[in-house]
């Protein structure tokens, strides 16, 4: 363990307060401050800015809100996309390792959650490229390793120009690998679709979380935070680190708490997720953004014809892929419609696959096998 990480000190801190989240030895309290403070990525506000975000978020704790929606609807106490019936919509945890680009991970967790619980496809094969986003449209702003970035620009480019898929420009640290963005990209990209601010609304992140999926968040990270192991973080230390930026993925008011996925790797906290008390270290008052959709631009891979649905005019045919749900057949003719439409029925019946090429959920491109 690092010399300059005092595991003691956060342990009895713990224990002199009336938290009772657990505090070990993890990858970050080995490393240095200087490779800790690197696994952040958000630039800290001012002074003034952080009391008046902390004081918000005492409000917040204080009042300990009930889930309910705008509108009056309720919402149910506890939900959780990692844990929806047993099923998971939320995509597997992964590692920034030395470079300040947290707001491409949490920022890119939310657009896959958004595309998988949407479409109530928990299996569905979308894994975006942080490295796209970070060291791609990150870079063309200024945005590096050591100064980071925030989510509300960030999910602007992927409204407005669109991320690639994790196998065009795979992440590195420090894009280490020397990738860069193929030329045939825009042929295998994600939009996101209706960005909504959430900042300082907590029904509201509620209520996105039921109806759409995750959330980017940033909070403060004091140096305790480092030494998670589980149950519910609630902040013992002084020592502001920096800024980071999560996906929120559900929240439990029973233990007022949000549930998060971090990009640490498996390793850190409850299998790379943690949970953090309502109106802790400005996790709902500094910024929240989500999408209430996720157009996607990508070939299917083989999969089975599941369902079938054709109304006999104008063109309107659909087939249910697995893991991809209901495509609409498309067909810039009705000669090229019909043969499309010919082959799925085909596949279906002799239990056969077929790739197709979608864009936006219209079915351009079909090959039955």
């Amino acid at each position: 363990m690092a010399k300059d990480f005092d595991l003691a000190a956060v342990k009895a801190d713990i224990e002199a307060s009336p938290f009772d989240w657990t505090a070990g030895e993890t990858a970050l309290t080995r490393m240095t401050e200087a490779e800790r403070d690197h696994r952040l990525g958000v630039p800290l506000p001012s002074k003034a800015e952080v009391a008046r975000l902390e004081k918000a978020g005492a409000k917040i704790e204080r009042a300990a809100l009930a889930a309910s929606a705008d509108d009056g609807v309720a919402l149910p106490a506890a939900f959780n996309l990692n844990n929806v019936g047993g099923v998971s919509y939320v995509a597997g945890v992964r590692n920034q390792l030395g470079c300040g680009s947290c707001v491409a991970f949490g920022s890119v967790a939310a657009l896959e959650g958004t595309a998988r619980w949407t479409r109530r496809m928990p299996n569905l094969d979308v894994d975006l490229s942080e490295a796209h986003l970070f060291y791609g449209w990150g870079a063309s702003v200024g945005r590096t390793c050591d100064n980071g970035w925030f989510p509300e620009p960030a999910l602007g480019f992927c409204t407005n120009r669109g991320v690639t898929f994790e196998n065009e420009w795979p992440y590195s640290d420090g894009n280490s690998n020397g990738r860069s963005l193929p030329a045939s990209w825009e042929s295998h990209r994600a939009k996101s679709v209706g960005v909504v601010t959430l900042t300082n609304n907590v029904a509201g992140i509620k209520q996105h979380l039921n109806d759409y999926g995750p959330v980017a968040a940033c909070f403060i990270v004091y140096a305790d935070f480092f030494a998670y192991r589980g149950g519910v973080y609630r902040r013992t230390s002084n020592d502001q680190r920096g800024g980071h930026c999560v996906a929120i993925v559900g929240y439990d008011d029973a233990q007022s708490a949000w549930i998060c996925k971090n990009s640490w790797g498996t390793g850190f906290g409850e299998g790379g997720f943690f949970r953090i008390g309502y109106g802790q270290c400005g996790i709902e008052t500094w910024q929240v953004v989500g999408v209430r959709g996720v157009n996607l631009r990508t070939w299917t891979g083989n999969k089975a014809v599941v369902g079938l649905y054709a109304s006999g005019h104008d063109r309107n045919a659909w087939a249910y892929l697995a893991d991809h749900g209901w495509l609409r057949i498309g067909g810039t003719t009705q000669v090229a419609h019909t043969t499309m439409l010919t082959q799925v029925a085909a596949s279906k019946t002799r239990n056969r696959p077929v790739n197709t090429y979608c864009d936006d959920g219209l079915v351009t491109t079909l090959y039955a096998l």
